[in-house]
């Protein structure tokens, strides 16, 4: 049985900024979830108006749907409030959903995405890329590839059954007439060759994207060497 009236939950309402407040102003407890739903159930019998009900909040929902017809993003929307950064825009833009408001103006605008014709491979991100591209061919014939956790003279270690090849990745972006040049050497202050007792081959990657695999026999510690001569190591798309 209740131990209040209608009139003092009317005024309760009007006095308080939150159920809890309304809870304290009717002398029942706080914490109580159980008087909170009968107060609520009543509230609504009497269609009382509790839209000033803030919570914790310093703003009501008023100020809110004000602030969003007026704002032309999310961050000012909270500065209208008296809020900045944090959660604060998380907070607002739950109270806007619940109170299905209209925000489509507070969005920032969507970037157009590229379009795929216009999606090609650069050179400039050729040398970053190449071990990958490396370990990706590899994989697609089937082979496991394994990355070294410390430094060490081979890129990756390919292996084919129960026997594991040394891999070294280069690449080339430097053509001269029409061939390019790529070094096989290491790029450190003193260049040094690789030898058969560091690497197995040589994966190269020249700057119109096609893949040579160059046993490091072949190369007889070079320190550069010109893809031309080189054909008859270029991968094709069946040299799996």
């Amino acid at each position: 049985m209740r131990r209040y009236s209608d009139l003092e939950l009317i005024a309760a309402i009007r006095a308080s900024h939150s159920w809890r407040g309304v809870l304290r102003a009717l002398g029942l407890s706080a914490t109580s979830a159980a008087a909170m739903r009968s107060v609520r159930l009543h509230a609504d019998r009497l269609k009382l108006d509790y839209s000033h009900f803030t919570g914790q909040r310093r703003w009501t929902d008023q100020q809110l749907v004000e602030a969003i017809a007026s704002g032309t993003s999310w961050t000012q929307v909270a500065e209208a409030l008296g809020l900045a950064g944090g959660s604060s825009t998380t907070t607002i833009r739950g109270h806007a959903l619940r109170l299905g408001l209209d925000t489509d103006h507070l969005a920032a605008p969507k970037r157009s995405p590229t379009p795929i014709g216009l999606m090609r491979p650069r050179q400039v991100n050729l040398a970053r890329a190449g071990s990958l591209l490396a370990a990706a061919w590899f994989e697609l014939c089937g082979h496991s590839v394994s990355w070294p956790l410390e430094p060490c003279r081979y890129d990756l270690l390919v292996w084919t059954g129960t026997t594991a090849e040394r891999i070294q990745v280069k690449t080339t972006t430097v053509k001269q007439g029409t061939t390019w040049t790529v070094w096989i050497s290491n790029s450190g202050k003193e260049r040094t060759t690789y030898g058969p007792d560091e690497i197995d081959q040589f994966f190269v990657i020249d700057g119109d994207f096609d893949y040579y695999l160059i046993p490091v026999a072949a190369v007889g510690g070079l320190m550069a060497i010109q893809l031309s001569a080189y054909r008859g190591y270029r991968l094709t798309r069946d040299a799996c």
